[in-house]
């Protein structure tokens, strides 16, 4: 059964990354065009959220960067609701992408390369230090997290110490992320305010100069004196 559902797997991935960079879709994914993505999805209502988490989902199975929608979730909920959403699907992502991997390819990986040194090694440093491996390789943001979510996939480590130790380690990481689109939407609040501030200005002090023209005539007094 399993092997009739890793060809399906690999194309489906395949797929969808190819989708991804014909289509250019890397370009909606950056600072730049922020408020059109925001735009999008606050026109989906209610089911931006499920959309979201689902598109993380995608992007943890495909291995996409998906970065953006962590600093995204700061820009739009704000860093508290953004935070709590954000690592939410993130864990959803990631424990898919774990539990397919495992489930699929780990009896053929450990058939192949199983007697390997380096996979016994790996393997044993996982056996030894548990859930502080998963938190360390989360938190240092070195290796990829898609990387991880298939090369823990691989390895005996144990589901609920993967779990674990993502929840824990995901934590500064996601912080971090959702905190940058939080001051990335202050700065554009107060670049707004200030363009609002200074038209505001300008439209006040043309009004001014024409009611004095209007209800003053200088040049009617000029005259006179």
């Amino acid at each position: 059964m399993k092997r009739y559902l890793q060809i399906p797997f690999i194309l489906f991935v395949i797929t969808i990354i190819a989708m991804f960079f014909y289509f250019d879709l890397n370009a909606y994914l950056s600072i730049e065009n922020i408020d059109i993505v925001k735009d999008y999805f606050q026109g989906l209502g209610n089911w931006s959220l499920v959309y979201i988490t689902f598109i993380h989902i995608i992007l943890n199975i495909t291995g996409i960067p998906r970065v953006f929608f962590t600093i995204f979730a700061g820009y739009v909920y704000g860093v508290f609701i953004g935070f709590v959403f954000s690592w939410i699907a993130t864990m959803i992502g990631l424990i898919v992408t774990f539990m397919m991997v495992r489930y699929l390819f780990q009896s053929s990986f450990e058939r192949k390369f199983g007697s390997k040194p380096l996979i016994g090694k790996i393997n044993h440093y996982v056996d030894k230090y548990g859930v502080w491996s998963v938190i360390f390789l989360r938190a240092i943001y070195v290796v990829p997290s898609s990387i991880l979510n298939y090369s823990f996939g691989f390895t005996k480590i144990k589901t609920s110490t993967y779990i674990l130790g993502s929840a824990i380690g995901f934590l500064p990481v996601v912080f971090i992320n959702v905190w940058v689109g939080n001051q990335l939407a202050i700065e554009t609040l107060r670049s707004e305010i200030y363009n609002q501030n200074v038209i505001s200005g300008g439209i006040l002090i043309v009004s001014l100069v024409f009611l004095i023209k209007k209800f003053f005539p200088f040049q009617r007094i000029f005259r006179i004196w």
